[in-house]
């Protein structure tokens, strides 16, 4: 990633740290770490971390054996490595001085760090090298930098778009009679790995599971007449697709069958209704209404949608509890879901970006796949 993109993107954070009276943000593996650094590393017991001042250049703390790697993909002047013999605390302490030279005479330093992510041994850690510290939850100043996609970000998760739709018609292919749940998954990640950057997989369920919104898939054996449903996901370039299709092996009872055209009007709803200034309750509400208006509501069990971006799940949530307003370039699901306990479960996922004018659907693979439908 180019370096003056990251750069722009930490001194917009830095600006709201300055107002939350931090000194500055420590965070660890994860969607953050890419974010801001370019850095794609999962968490081990090998402790990586980015110290990032309000003011200055980031400081990185990493083992010995990934110093080149965090040194290329970051671009951080001062990688502060270890070796497994001596641990990681003499670097951390040695990054933390280097950025907040206040740490070492025994001042206190405020950091914000990340309540969802960081481990205990890497909070240890940093009491250990600053034991003046007070740790405030960055959590709400990160998610709000994300929340905001820009055209490069958009562009990235087009094409995770693109994959997650081939994948969507590979399970439209396999769902039939007499297949089971597993093989229609197979399909699915068959698909995905035809583009050799992304990576993803699926959740099928069928039949009575269907009515479990996050069943897992089993080896269940599809039968004529029931609702199947597919809840594909893709990262590629560390940008997330997702997506849920509904799909009906034969022919529906008339009570799925007017479930099923239930969940399309409502998912049509909110994924045309949404628009700047609305927030993620307005959305919810434009879904939640009209199905519980429809007889329905006490089976619509989960929030209408969720952020995405470098996470499958982030701000914004589409929920009656978001009461934030929705803004251009922001990027989320419309998922709403009709479960019956017993007999099946309908749910339609679209990807959703928010504009000046409007929204629109980044997904577009038919939503109405009964037997007959058009493609």
């Amino acid at each position: 990633m180019e370096s003056a993109v990251l750069e722009a993107r930490r001194q917009r954070l830095a600006e709201r740290v300055a107002r939350a009276g931090l000194d500055g943000l420590v965070v660890v593996p994860g969607a953050n770490l890419l974010y801001l650094t370019g850095l794609k590393m999962g968490p081990s017991e090998r402790t990586t971390m980015a110290v990032l001042p309000v003011e200055g250049p980031v400081a990185m703390v990493a083992p010995l054996l990934e110093a080149e790697k965090v040194r290329r993909e970051t671009g951080a002047e001062k990688v502060h490595a270890y070796t497994d013999e001596d641990g990681p605390l003499g670097a951390v302490r040695s990054a933390l001085r280097q950025v907040f030279p206040a740490a070492a005479t025994g001042r206190a330093v405020r950091l914000g760090i990340e309540f969802w992510t960081m481990r205990l041994f890497e909070y240890r850690l940093l009491e250990e090298a600053v034991p003046a510290l007070t740790a405030a939850d960055a959590g709400p100043l990160t998610a709000e930098s994300r929340m905001r996609k820009d055209a490069a970000e958009v562009a990235l998760i087009e094409k995770a778009v693109a994959v997650v739709e081939r994948a969507t018609r590979a399970a439209r292919e396999a769902v039939r009679p007499g297949a089971s749940e597993f093989e229609v998954a197979r399909a699915i990640e068959a698909a995905i790995r035809e583009d050799e950057l992304a990576s993803g997989g699926g959740l099928v369920a069928s039949g009575e599971r269907s009515a479990m919104p996050h069943a897992r898939t089993s080896t269940r054996t599809i039968r004529e007449g029931e609702t199947v449903w597919a809840d594909i996901v893709v990262v590629r370039e560390g940008y997330v697709a997702d997506i849920t299709r509904t799909f009906v092996a034969g022919h529906l009872s008339p009570e799925l069958n007017r479930a099923y055209d239930v969940v399309l009007e409502a998912q049509r709803r909110a994924r045309e209704g949404a628009r700047p200034g609305m927030t993620g309750a307005d959305v919810d509400a434009l879904a939640r209404d009209y199905i519980a208006g429809q007889g329905f509501g006490e089976y619509f069990t989960h929030r209408t949608g969720h952020g995405l971006g470098l996470e499958v799940h982030e701000e914004p949530y589409i929920v009656r509890s978001n009461r934030q307003p929705l803004e251009p370039g922001m990027v989320f699901t419309i998922e709403p879901g009709v479960y019956l306990p017993g007999k099946g479960g309908v749910r339609v996922e679209d990807d959703i970006l928010l504009t000046k004018d409007g929204a629109r659907s980044l997904t577009s693979y038919p939503r109405d796949l009964r037997l007959g439908r058009p493609l």
